[in-house]
């Protein structure tokens, strides 16, 4: 009897330490884009994707948020540091031109933007440089292609995709099916869905939590009941190969 007591009292202390690891620690939402949809609808140009490879999807940022409101609570210019790329190591910039290029605008001010705006934030007072591995290492990691590919989902132009089926994808690897969430680009004159954005989410620790942050951001909105992820291609001679570099960030802390 005393031992089943205390195995209760070890559950729930569990329970309530998993809960406050989500409720009042920092929540980081990493988004990426699919080229495929967003390059349907703006003009992207060879010139902002980078060294894209054709095999994944564009980092959009990682965001830390607090865990004070229910909507995210994104928090954002935090400190006064202006983006330097002349700060970072050769095979950061290497890293992140294969996975975080502007597409359709200028890469430099798009990778400022979020460093200034999201970067500045991070709990962990990372310098640019840790940073911008860090989410350049990230991409690797979570690879949204690779974890769409592995249950059978490739860009086609043709094929109907269903919340499901990407659910069941990402929970194989997130553990749990609230750890993403995602949104389209409607494309006005033939009313189809594109999937353009997913986001997973992560706890201050790096493990995946439920996601709060389902609203829409600019041109995207809600995926109907089909979507599709479509084709998009560089030519062979574009594609370069890659490695994973060392996660540098606890070597530049401020």
């Amino acid at each position: 009897m005393k031992i089943t007591i205390i195995l209760l009292l070890y559950i729930v202390s569990l329970t309530y330490c998993q809960q406050n690891d989500e409720i009042l620690g920092f929540m980081y939402v990493f988004a990426q884009e699919w080229p495929g949809s967003i390059c349907k609808f703006v003009n992207c140009t060879k010139t902002y994707m980078g060294n894209y490879d054709n095999a994944r999807w564009n980092t959009h940022g990682l965001w830390p948020n607090t865990m004070l409101e229910t909507t995210c609570g994104m928090i954002f210019n935090c400190k006064d540091e202006e983006y330097d790329e002349d700060k970072l190591t050769i095979a950061t910039k290497t890293l992140i031109d294969v996975t975080w290029n502007g597409m359709y605008a200028d890469t430099f001010t798009f990778r400022k933007h979020e460093w200034e705006k999201h970067g500045t934030c991070h709990p962990d007072n990372l310098t640019q440089n840790g940073y911008m591995s860090r989410v350049g290492n990230l991409n690797n990691q979570y690879n949204y292609y690779k974890i769409l590919a592995s249950a059978g989902i490739y860009p086609d132009d043709n094929r109907q995709l269903t919340d499901s089926e990407v659910r069941a994808a990402f929970t194989k690897v997130l553990g749990i099916s609230t750890a993403m969430t995602y949104t389209c680009q409607k494309d006005p004159t033939t009313g189809k869905f594109y999937i353009a954005e997913l986001r997973t989410c992560f706890t201050q620790a790096m493990k995946p939590r439920t996601c709060d942050c389902s609203k829409p951001i600019s041109a995207f909105v809600t995926c109907g009941k089909t979507f599709y992820y479509p084709t998009f291609l560089l030519s062979v001679n574009e594609q370069i190969e890659y490695e994973e570099i060392p996660d540098l960030s606890n070597s530049f802390l401020e």
